[in-house]
């Protein structure tokens, strides 16, 4: 495999360097004194300080530090010498950020807009490739490996402050607009602090009045600029170039990133500014204080057998033996859903809202998902063949108007008319909006609340979709078919029933963040959400679990839960005394040792079980990119993208697994995919890294969003989306929660 992972070699086990006891005064006052001339950085009691070469600089006390038992001060060292190589080169370029080192790049074939935009604004705007170096250590047999971590990103700059804007006659009221505040002492060293401070309600003069989460104030229109999104940079365009002219640019622009932006191009990038970082045309660039600490960068790369076979996933489609498939539909296809046999609603009745200019465009939707595409390769047949369905009958209800006391009049009469056959679903069209309103005011959550409450899941649907031609309809038709057959309780697929003799749980542990807006200083709340429990073979228990808390109340949650979903399934199952029963975490986050504590605590309640468990972090928030390797006609050494269930093992505790591969996206458009990190937490009593592997790799198949595999296990996928479900509609009037354990505990209403 290779990485964006880029080797750092240290010639000696041990090395020397200066420190003294930390305190706040202390170290602002060597700061000030010698921070041109040296390092200073804390951890724990100390204040390290290492002299830049050629200085003699005594502030402190010399200690000999071992490498490996101080991999932090090793690294703090290493973020401040290729900080300072990059300033000395460039003095005339200011970084974003320190650690990872954020800069700009100013080649002309890294910014699209310079090659698009017309003359007199390729000043104005641009989207540039920012590049990140991040120091890391890793585990590689045993032994601390150092190395920079390296990629890059487009990013939106917009380089006109809002006086020049109202100069320009640009209209000003309503848009988002950005501070930015010098950082002390930084000055021409790290660029400014930026933070989003609110909405312009007007302009008088040369201020400008803001509405802030801190309330009104006023600002100079030349400290403020706009928020580079692509909403308001599209905006700008539009006025100064025309409406038709801007989207032709966008377009433009568009097909520019994807012709130049290869599957391969971030790697490509990464070694470029890996051989910079390394300097080896000659020999390694030598980085070296006064103090002898020294180091070289190496292009080194790639890992060697480093990697754990896994299985392919195989889908089970009946109870009976032999219905399998590889891919969810080939299964559908020459088996039809798990439960077909067994599913209670094989007469789906289907409720339409749309507004009533939207009719024909939904009937004529409506008629292509139930009966599919005929010419189509991906969706021939439609959501009554693929399911195995009865029959599915449609009530189209016309909407008055597009706010929310329509969708809620209209549901009301419907049920009320409906009663004797009842509503197993509901389509609802979304209403067209520039930016989404809030949650009291967005008619789609209205009306998802209202007919949540009558027990009935929804599936929303663009305007834009509506009238999609067929071609391009296809990719949004199957993945609806799916949905909705899970929303109102179907069991498309699972997995192969677990041959272990021991028990076994996985709970998902997902979050949201809730806050009101991204303004500064905006009050935020996590929400934590707990999904239903796994079973080994993905099938789901304990439905009446299925809740979001508030981050405070999460342990307690976590304790009460587990406590009663181990009695419920010991009874269910036949759990006898002296059995092994596994407990497998997949957490959204890397958890402190207080969630060890809360499980330490539950053990104690069941003596007469064996209980192991695992605390498993699963993120794709990560900077690690992985390719796979090869050599090509020519003998030369060549990346492409990796496949299902490539791994690459960091140590006992840390991995990457690809779970959505190169071949599992619709199409080559989409953003190409990268892999996961897991890693499992040393309290952990069950530590079998290959078989959590493995069960991620399975679980990523169980998501009833798509028919293509999630880039997270469902266990975790599901558990986000319900805390952010719930998050927004407990802001809904009248929204209880009740109505999700009193109508959707099998169903999958959240997709």
């Amino acid at each position: 495999m290779i990485t964006n992972f880029f080797r750092i070699y240290l010639p000696f086990e041990s090395f020397q360097i200066q420190r003294f006891k930390f305190s706040d005064e202390a170290f602002e006052s060597q700061k000030r004194k010698h921070n041109q001339d040296c390092s200073f950085f804390r951890h724990g009691d100390y204040i390290y300080a290492s002299p830049r070469k050629g200085c003699d600089l005594e502030v402190g006390e010399l200690v000999t530090v071992n490498v490996t038992d101080h991999t932090n001060v090793v690294l703090s060292l290493i973020r401040h010498m290729v900080f300072r190589a990059f300033r000395d080169s460039f003095p005339d370029r200011v970084p974003q950020s320190f650690s990872p080192l954020r800069f700009f790049s100013t080649k002309v074939e890294h910014d699209p807009m310079k090659r698009l935009l017309p003359t007199d604004l390729r000043g104005s705007i641009a989207y540039p490739r920012m590049i990140e170096v991040e120091a890391r250590c890793i585990v590689e047999q045993g032994m601390p490996t150092f190395g920079l971590l390296i990629r890059s990103r487009q990013r939106w700059q917009f380089n006109l402050s809002l006086e020049q804007l109202h100069a320009q006659g640009f209209e000003l009221k309503g848009r988002t607009v950005i501070e930015t505040q010098v950082i002390p002492g930084l000055a021409g060293v790290l660029a400014p602090d930026e933070s989003l401070l609110g909405e312009v309600m007007e302009v008088t003069g040369d201020d400008a009045t803001v509405q802030t989460n801190e309330g009104i104030v006023r600002r100079k229109l030349d400290s403020l600029q706009l928020q580079r999104s692509r909403h308001q940079i599209g905006d700008f365009l539009e006025f100064r170039m025309g409406q038709a002219k801007a989207t032709q640019l966008f377009k433009a622009f568009q097909h520019e990133r994807k012709q130049h932006e290869g599957p391969s191009a971030p790697l490509v990038e990464a070694q470029k500014v890996a051989n910079w970082f390394c300097e080896a045309n000659s020999e390694p660039r030598l980085y070296e204080n006064a103090d002898g600490f020294c180091f070289t960068i190496s292009l080194r790369n790639g890992f060697v057998g480093n990697s754990i076979q896994l299985h392919r996933t195989n889908l089970i489609f009946d109870f009976g033996p032999g219905a399998s498939a590889a891919t969810p539909l080939a299964g559908l296809k020459s088996y039809g859903p798990f439960n077909a046999a067994r599913f209670e609603r094989n007469d789906l009745r289907l409720l339409a809202l749309c507004r009533p200019q939207s009719r024909g465009a939904m009937t004529e939707f409506l008629g292509r998902l139930i009966e599919g595409i005929p010419e189509s390769r991906y969706f021939q047949r439609g959501l009554k063949s693929l399911f195995r369905l009865t029959s599915v009958r449609v009530e189209v209800r016309e909407l008055k108007s597009s706010f929310p006391e329509a969708y809620e009049e209209a549901i009301d009469a419907a049920i009320q008319d409906s009663e004797q056959r009842g509503i197993d679903i509901a389509m609802v069209e979304c209403p067209e909006v520039s930016e989404r309103p809030p949650a009291r005011e967005n008619s789609y959550y209205r009306a998802r609340a209202k007919l949540m409450a009558y027990g009935i899941p929804t599936q929303g649907v663009k305007g834009e979709h509506l009238r999609k031609r067929s071609e391009a309809l296809e990719w949004t038709l199957g993945p609806m078919a799916l949905q909705i057959y899970a929303k109102v309780g179907g069991t498309p697929w699972r997995l192969p029933a677990s041959q272990s003799v021991d028990r076994e749980i996985l709970i998902g542990v997902g979050n949201a963040l809730d806050r009101p807006n991204l303004w500064a200083g905006a009050e935020q709340s996590r929400v934590v959400g707990i999904t239903t429990f796994f079973l080994g073979d993905g099938s789901y228990v304990l439905g009446e679990r299925l809740r979001s808390v508030p981050y405070a109340e999460y342990f307690e949650e976590l304790l009460r839960a587990l406590k009663s979903s181990i009695e419920t399934l010991a009874s269910e199952y036949a759990w006898k005394q002296g059995d092994s029963v596994r407990i497998v975490f997949h957490i959204y986050k890397p958890i402190k040792n207080v969630e060890a504590d809360v499980v330490a605590r539950l053990i104690n309640e069941f003596p007469q079980f064996n209980i192991l468990f695992a605390f498993v972090t699963i993120s794709t928030e990560h900077p690690w990119m992985m390719f796979r390797d090869f050599e090509n006609q020519n003998g030369q050494s060549a990346a492409t993208l990796c496949e299902r269930g490539d791994n690459l093992v960091f140590d006992e505790h840390h991995c990457l697994l690809q779970v959505r591969g190169d071949k599992d996206r619709p199409n080559r458009w989409q953003r190409p995919p990268h892999p996961v990190s897991v890693k499992l937490h040393e309290r952990s009593t069950y530590k079998d890294l290959k078989y959590i592997m493995q069960q991620i790799h399975d679980f990523s198949f169980l998501s009833w969003r798509s028919f293509f595999p999630a880039e997270l296990p469902v266990t975790v996928f599901y558990s986000n989306l319900i805390a952010s479900e719930t998050s927004t509609l407990s802001k809904i009037p009248g929204w209880n929660p009740a109505f999700i354990d009193r109508h959707f505990k099998r169903k999958q209403w959240f997709l």
